[in-house]
């Protein structure tokens, strides 16, 4: 069995070699390890500690660099370590955060042990609050109900960040399963598209990666204008190809509408929260109202009254209640309680279900 990890470099010239080196110190026995590292055309010395690393590497695993010929961005960089892979499972690492002493022998040990399984998905420390991604989990979970899958991806059980998960490449070539090119939040959409794919991931208690906040990032950075307009537009574009890609109606026990429109609607809220501290270009903003227009028209289509009437809530003059930081601050809650009040109804729709 071999394992690609995938490492796309930008400059994070204070990050990458304690991540690199994360990657050189893991000992595994039971799989082949190859790093591929792309490098996408940073500004700063990044791509030169790599290669003084990887020159100055004299172990098992098989390291090379991928490069673009200009900088295309992260989903481009991920994208071209997928093409260049050739492992049976893939493990993404963002060049800011890396991983724990033992997390790849662990992830082989337990592909070993679980065979067939298409991700295993280990748990993740934060290093802004110091929390766990998957604080919730007692015990190792093996989920191979395709209902419970979507269900949890789609109320966030499980983290969707692509990082700190091993995937079975051929889901993602197989199927068409690509990073959208030219956003940021890229990860929402990816994910969505992965899980219609998904059979069977096993979610694990131990934390094998660690996230690095860096105030310099593409998601981190100061809100200015320019920042606001791109990630609107990305949330434009993610929503649009989730609409477009709806549950299928066959593959699904139970039926998936409300939590497939509260997790869009979930999305288009942090664009509005954003809109309520700064305003974006008249072209970008129509480009996000047609999106949230189209939303709440899926929902009447689907006779969804109660759910359209909850996406009010991104109309004026309810939308300005993103001003008030308690309603921001609960407004998960309430959307956690306003989806076991809407599924109350699933039996009149179970006949039209997605």
């Amino acid at each position: 069995m071999t394992l690609s990890v995938i490492i796309p470099v930008y400059n994070v010239e204070p990050y990458v070699q304690r991540c690199l080196e994360s990657v050189m110190a893991q000992e595994v026995s039971a799989a082949m390890i190859e790093c591929i590292v792309v490098d996408d055309c940073g500004r700063d010395a990044s791509m030169g500690i790599v290669r003084r690393l990887i020159d100055g590497y004299d172990g098992p695993e098989r390291w090379k660099v991928v490069a673009h010929a200009e900088n295309r961005g992260l989903s481009a960089a991920r994208n071209t370590g997928v093409a260049h892979a050739t492992g049976d499972y893939v493990l993404f690492i963002d060049s800011d955060d890396y991983l724990l002493p033992g997390s790849m022998d662990l992830f082989a040990r337990q592909l070993k042990a679980n065979p067939g399984v298409d991700m295993v998905v280990g748990n993740v420390k934060n290093c802004k609050n110091n929390s766990l991604l998957l604080h919730w989990l007692q015990s190792p979970m093996l989920i191979r109900s395709r209902d419970e899958l979507l269900v949890r991806m789609l109320r966030h059980s499980i983290y969707l960040y692509a990082w700190n998960k091993m995937i079975k490449r051929s889901l993602l070539t197989e199927n068409g399963i690509a990073f959208i090119e030219g956003i940021v939040y890229e990860d929402q959409s990816w994910s969505y598209l992965l899980s219609a794919c998904l059979s069977s991931v096993l979610l694990l208690t131990e934390v094998t990666y660690v996230y690095e906040y860096n105030e310099k990032s593409i998601v981190n950075g100061k809100l200015t204008r320019e920042r606001l307009d791109h990630i609107l537009h990305s949330y434009a574009v993610s929503t649009s190809t989730m609409l477009d890609n709806p549950p299928a109606a066959d593959r699904y026990e139970r039926n998936m509408t409300v939590d497939y429109l509260l997790f869009m609607s979930n999305y288009m809220m942090n664009g509005f929260d954003m809109l309520s501290k700064l305003h974006a270009s008249p072209s970008v903003e129509s480009e996000f109202r047609l999106v949230r227009k189209r939303l709440l028209l899926l929902a009447l289509r689907y006779g969804r009254v109660l759910v359209a009437a909850f996406f009010l809530l991104m109309y004026a003059p309810f939308r300005w209640l993103q001003k008030i930081a308690v309603f921001r601050h609960h407004y998960f809650a309430m959307e956690s309680v306003a989806a076991c009040l809407f599924h109350r109804f699933d039996f009149l729709h179970n006949k039209y279900r997605l």
